[in-house]
């Protein structure tokens, strides 16, 4: 009988088992006469009923898979995940640094709104006395989350005060960081249930991505008795490349997690003093220098021919610029021209895109991809850019 728990798990009935057993019940009541056509008062009475049963029998499938963290979704892969020690990492704001520039002093109270060209908010988090002439202040995006603003965007004030002539920003915005999605939580998740014992790099790739705000990560091993001469890593040594998180956090977790032993590679240090009791009661501090790096960044260079499908309508090549800028690319992760034209296509649908190539030196060009370095990671300014609008 259905619904019921096998070994499998849930087993519901289909909407068409739920309308053969109700209209059976309703002939053994009635008669085997009874009209159960769907376009009947009785027939459209079982369909009401089945679709009711069948929903009720849905909600109960999805708690059901609400318990596995595997296809857990939002709140309850949030209380699920608590079990494994980590948390969701959350959406962080995008900022922006404008020039303001007024006649008189002033000071902007927390939430003074700039409005950039499509319609994006930029606000204050806290107060800020300006003076008169041009003065720069940071503005955060009203919105958490990757949100970009090309050169020249954010001008327009929401917020108005007396004073105040223009406001502009004359570099593009430092984009922030989406909420950690259900998808990336699962991978995380299962990657924290490693331990040293089963992966060594898998349980310090967990250790690591679970500080606070740590964004992005890459760990290199070199577990053979012989140089790596392509990463330049010796023998029996380990390569942690680590954007966010404090120095200290960073070597805290690399002296209790990595392996005894094991050799570092980095030009960064964090240090973590551990207190060792004696058997004797006594006790000693010894410090653990633990050496890492942070991620280098390489400038990606795009080109890209768009073409009118109408010659009276021109291209927005701004938000065309503004999409690109908002791509972003994990440590050591190649850019790829041909996935770069839905960045390209999410501004508009009134041009034709073609020839886009990438390059990391704004000399040579390739329509395929580019790598950065083991420890590079790509990021586009606007600056760096070229769009040619063909009419």
């Amino acid at each position: 009988m259905k619904p019921s728990f096998t070994e499998d798990g849930i087993e519901v009935q289909t909407f068409d088992e739920i309308v053969t057993e109700l209209s059976e019940g309703y002939k053994n009541i009635y008669g085997s006469d009874i009209n159960l056509d769907s376009d009947s008062p009785d027939g459209q009475r079982v369909a009401i009923e089945a679709q009711a049963r069948l929903d009720l029998q849905s909600f109960g499938l999805q708690l059901y898979n609400q318990l596995d963290p595997d296809f857990a979704i939002g709140q309850a892969l949030n209380r699920l995940i608590k079990f494994a020690g980590i948390s969701r990492q959350p959406a962080v704001r995008s900022t922006v640094s404008v020039i303001i520039t007024a006649d008189r002093s002033i000071t902007l109270p927390i939430n003074y709104t700039v409005q950039d060209t499509i319609g994006q908010n930029w606000i204050t988090l806290v107060t800020e006395d300006i003076i008169s002439g041009a003065n720069t202040v940071i503005l955060s995006s009203e919105n958490f989350g990757a949100i970009a603003a090309g050169i020249n965007t954010v001008t327009t004030p929401i917020t108005i005060l007396i004073g105040i002539s223009s406001v502009t920003n004359d570099a593009i915005a430092t984009v922030g960081e989406d909420e950690e999605t259900d998808e990336d939580l699962r991978i995380r998740r299962n990657l924290s249930l490693a331990t040293p014992e089963t992966s060594s790099v898998a349980g310090l790739y967990s250790a690591l991505a679970d500080i606070s705000p740590v964004t992005n990560l890459k760990i290199y091993e070199n577990d053979t008795d012989a140089l790596d001469a392509g990463l330049t890593l010796d023998a029996h040594t380990i390569w942690c490349i680590v954007e966010g998180g404090t120095d200290a956090d960073i070597g805290e977790v690399l002296a209790k997690t990595k392996n005894g032993g094991t050799g570092l590679k980095g030009s960064e240090t964090g240090t973590y003093d551990e207190e060792i009791t004696l058997p004797s009661g006594d006790t000693f501090t010894y410090s653990h220098e633990m050496c890492f790096d942070r991620p280098t960044d390489e400038d990606l260079y795009i080109e890209v021919t768009v073409t009118r499908k109408d010659a009276a309508i021109p291209v927005d090549t701004d938000l065309i610029e503004d999409a690109l800028v908002a791509t972003t690319y994990s440590i050591s992760e190649s850019a790829h021209a041909s996935a770069l034209y839905s960045a390209v296509y999410s501004a508009g649908d009134t041009f034709v895109a073609t020839l886009l190539k990438v390059s990391l030196d704004d000399i040579t060009y390739v329509a395929t991809s580019v790598d950065p370095a083991a420890d590079g990671k790509l990021t586009i300014s606007a600056s760096h850019i070229a769009i040619n609008e063909v009419i």
